[in-house]
């Protein structure tokens, strides 16, 4: 049985660019490929290299995830940098639009019933293997937003089904690559009980519900302090990691070396004008529109591209009723 809880989220997601947040390096996540080949002196943190001007493709495509997640988009951002001292952290410091009065792209949306405090856009560290002590630095530089959502959730249950909704609505949006999945940090206390825990860097949502239900099992019978812990798939348990870093300890700073971004009224306008239905009304257009059976039509608004194709078969012409199997049986045998 489930102990209720008050669970929080920090949601970290590819977007979907052709190129890295500050240089023109190509973004690449091809399986097998070879490690340090989309890099340049500005992603790897040489003596004496600046950034270029943030990827503007990037900026557009962060705030269109601001305005489907309901957040209030401000319209000028500064750059931190935010200190740390890893191997995959070349520079000594994270470029980021987060920390000590920093004013995030969105803030206070709500998305499916759960506060989202604020999202903004950061750069993805790089790749490094603890036990080889080998860095890639393929992935150093990619644009990453993070989602920080109030503390709404109650049981690991609630978390694992609003995960599955987010994921539906950024793959409607198109500005996140699926295919590289999310990293998840989870905050857990017992609320009056005990004191805020995180679970770092769980990429699954069973594995997120897993170290849910580990930790607020642990904290019933052990109690809980203020710190960093991971989860052990092989386990089901969370281990400590590390007492948990505040704020102040990042270090927090202006990036000099970065502009301030404004967005201009007319820029948000454009991009509130093109957002795409969500699957729900989605789902809800094609039944009634088609008259198409609810069941039906949940299996055509599960990926985008197939609803989109089925709507533009049927508006040009072909009836609903035999284009229904044909995509659903017969396109669908075709792509698996």
């Amino acid at each position: 049985m489930e102990t209720d809880g008050m669970i929080g989220l920090e949601i970290h997601t590819y977007l979907i660019t052709r190129e890295k947040l500050f240089c023109r390096c190509r973004v690449s996540r091809e399986k097998g490929l070879k490690a340090n080949v989309n890099i340049c002196e500005i992603c790897t943190g040489q003596p004496g290299a600046k950034p270029m001007l943030p990827n503007k493709e990037a900026v557009m495509q962060a705030i269109r995830i601001g305005l489907m997640l309901g957040c209030k988009i401000n319209n000028g951002y500064v750059w931190k940098r935010k200190h740390y001292s890893w191997p995959d952290l070349p520079k000594g410091y994270q470029s980021t639009i987060s920390g000590a009065s920093a004013i995030p792209i969105g803030e206070n949306g709500e998305f499916h019933g759960i506060g989202i405090w604020s999202m903004h856009l950061e750069e993805d560290p790089a790749a490094w293997e603890p036990e080889t002590g080998c860095v890639d630095y393929n992935r150093s530089g990619l644009p990453l937003v993070e989602i920080i959502t109030a503390p709404d959730f109650k049981d690991a249950g609630k978390v694992m089904g609003w995960l599955n909704k987010l994921i539906h609505s950024l793959a409607y949006l198109k500005a996140v690559d699926k295919d590289a999945g999310i990293k998840v940090d989870v905050n857990v206390n017992l609320p009056g009980k005990t004191e805020r825990v995180e679970i770092k860097n769980l990429n699954s949502i069973e594995d997120i519900g897993k170290a849910i239900l580990s930790e607020l099992e642990r904290q019933k019978k052990e109690g809980g302090i203020r710190e960093t812990r991971r989860f052990d798939a092989i386990s089901g348990k969370t281990i400590r990691m590390r007492g948990k870093e505040e704020e102040d300890d990042y270090r927090f700073i202006s990036d000099p070396d970065l502009q301030n971004i404004f967005l201009s009224v007319g820029i948000l306008n454009e991009l509130r004008d093109k957002m795409p239905e969500s699957p729900e009304k989605k789902l809800e257009k094609i039944i009634k529109k088609y008259k198409i059976d609810k069941k039906d039509a949940e299996v055509l608004t599960k990926h985008i591209d197939i609803a989109e194709f089925f709507e533009g078969i049927v508006d040009a012409g072909v009836d609903a009723n035999f284009a229904l199997p044909w995509v659903c049986i017969e396109l669908f045998r075709i792509l698996n």
